[in-house]
């Protein structure tokens, strides 16, 4: 028997797969990043694995400049939240 197919995406800080239900995804709105909590908003998201040092690594190393120039300083609170 096959087991069921599992859906994955890239971790842009460790580059390895894994499932949506361990990720974060943040995706652009009108120029500015939000956190998808339900991950259905429209466009090309970036993923974050779930865990708060991970996060807190995001930010230290500025990864998400490549993706937005504006980022709002409560987009790290929400980003914990989520974790």
């Amino acid at each position: 028997m096959q087991k069921p197919y599992e859906v994955t995406r890239l971790d842009i800080l460790s580059r390895k797969a894994y499932p949506l239900t361990e990720l974060i995804r943040l995706s652009k709105k009108d120029g500015v990043l939000t956190v998808d909590i339900k991950q259905n908003q429209k466009g090309r998201g970036i993923y974050i694995h779930k865990d708060s040092k991970t996060v807190e690594i995001v930010f230290k190393k500025g990864l998400l400049r490549r993706y937005s120039k504006d980022i709002q300083d409560s987009l790290f609170e929400e980003m914990k939240k989520a974790c």
